[in-house]
């Protein structure tokens, strides 16, 4: 997922239509998914490149 996706809001949308495909593919070709029905993954909270320290997060404003 892009992040244009994410922050234009259509992240919610592509991961039920992710999901929705999957189960189409399991329905198709259970012999595939040897454990379980496969599912999109989570959309993550918070995204950090070089997270800061506790300790620097408390001294920014």
């Amino acid at each position: 997922m892009t992040p244009a996706d994410v922050h234009e809001g259509y992240a919610e949308a592509i991961t039920e239509r992710r999901a929705e495909v999957l189960k189409g593919a399991y329905q198709n070709h259970p012999e595939r998914f040897v454990n379980k029905m496969p599912t999109p993954p989570t959309l993550n909270t918070e995204v950090w490149i070089n997270r800061p320290t506790e300790e620097e997060m408390k001294e920014s404003p």
